[in-house]
């Protein structure tokens, strides 16, 4: 019997009209009829296992979260006579857990050219599983199956106790305008899941740099760069989450509600710095030379 999601299919279906990824931290939970909760826009295997005779809930929330207040905790569960991996999709999940196929349709509409996508994790593995995290982009060509445009993809090993940051770069196939988005997060190998490996996500972003980002009229400039003491971005990223990164990914700077004012660096060693902006959900990144 092929295990379940060998088969996973992502077949064009309605949008969600939207240009952010929604609930990317996993702070907002509904409570499903079958009694468990769920994360607001993503789609879940509980409310096909948390049945009778299964009873099973592979994706909880959980309060051990690297952002706000919550993240999504995924377990591989046995289930009757096979393992059915924790997940969470952006798209729509229908699950036959007699036949143990499953496929996942659609995703949300979005346009954008990001350059990463990234998300803090850590995963606990059973003996000899993985787990996997990756997104496709997509466009109605008229086929059954949607033309793909770009994928990223991760498979994880390693246990990671602590919260680890993961970055992959996104791969495009062609030139054409992506029209659909989906994400997907996994606990297990999705061709041969082991029971007890668990993943837990939280932040997951999309990053641009600017010379990707021509679809967006609002791209990130820092002035003077490089600089000295101080330096500001523009306007219209007033009310943005701002941070500065060193040459090796620790954080130096955070302000989580940019104001307008000149942002000082008087204090930081000479060098090379990563400035980030999270612009509704959106993350623009330029460099920033000290000197």
């Amino acid at each position: 019997m092929r295990p379940l999601f060998l088969a996973l299919l992502l077949i064009v279906s309605s949008y969600i009209y939207t240009q952010e990824i929604p609930n990317n931290s996993f702070e907002t939970w509904f409570t499903a009829t079958e009694g468990h909760e769920d994360p607001e826009n993503w789609s879940t295997a509980n409310t096909t296992t948390n049945v009778f005779p299964v009873n099973k809930i592979t994706t909880t929330k959980t309060d051990d979260a690297y952002d706000g207040s919550y993240a999504a905790k995924l377990t591989s569960q046995a289930v009757l006579t096979f393992v059915a991996p924790g997940f969470i999709s952006l798209g729509n999940v229908n699950i036959n857990i007699w036949t143990q196929q499953a496929s996942i349709t659609g995703g949300i509409n979005f346009n954008l050219f990001p350059e990463r996508l990234t998300a803090y994790y850590k995963y606990s593995p059973a003996e000899g599983d993985f787990f996997r995290f990756g997104m496709w982009m997509l466009r109605d060509d008229g086929s059954d199956v949607p033309d793909t445009v770009a994928t990223a993809l991760y498979n994880g090993y390693d246990e990671m106790s602590e919260y680890t940051y993961l970055s992959i770069n996104v791969e495009y196939r062609n030139e054409f305008q992506p029209e659909i988005l989906n994400i997907i997060a996994i606990s297990s190998n999705p061709d041969n899941p082991a029971a007890g490996s668990t993943l837990i996500i939280d932040k997951i972003e999309l990053e641009y740099s600017t010379g990707i980002i021509e679809n967006l009229s609002d791209k990130l400039s820092l002035f003077p760069n490089p600089t000295t003491d101080s330096f500001k971005i523009n306007d219209c990223f007033i009310g943005s989450k701002l941070t500065i990164f060193d040459a090796i990914g620790r954080e130096v700077y955070l302000v989580n509600n940019y104001n307008g004012e000149q942002i000082l660096t008087s204090e930081l060693p000479s060098g090379q710095y990563l400035v980030k902006v999270n612009k509704s959900g959106i993350n623009h990144t330029q460099k920033l030379i000290v000197y």
